[in-house]
């Protein structure tokens, strides 16, 4: 699936839409905080291109470091949209 982490859709407490770019600090904290190999490529490419291509295994890893690296209204809006391109595959 096709992620493009410069172009994510946030909501705040009122409800107004925003768009956000996470591409630079979640390839910045994949890469300090990763020992393997696979995830130190992808926090790279994260970083470098923003919009990436993610196996369900990436997927995966992406959801760990936003869980761990992001507030929630950010974490949401990730899991959602990662969630809608997993469901749109299965289709």
């Amino acid at each position: 699936m096709r992620i493009d982490f410069r172009e994510i859709e946030v909501t705040d407490i009122e409800g107004n839409k925003s768009t956000v770019d996470i591409s630079k600090a979640l390839g910045n904290a994949m890469y300090q905080k990763t020992a393997d190999l696979g995830e130190l490529e992808l926090a790279q490419n994260i970083y470098k291109n923003g919009e990436v291509e993610l196996s369900p295994e990436q997927v995966e890893s992406v959801k760990k470091y936003t869980s761990t690296c992001f507030v929630a209204y950010v974490q949401m809006a990730v899991n959602k949209i990662l969630l809608e391109a997993c469901e749109q595959k299965v289709q």
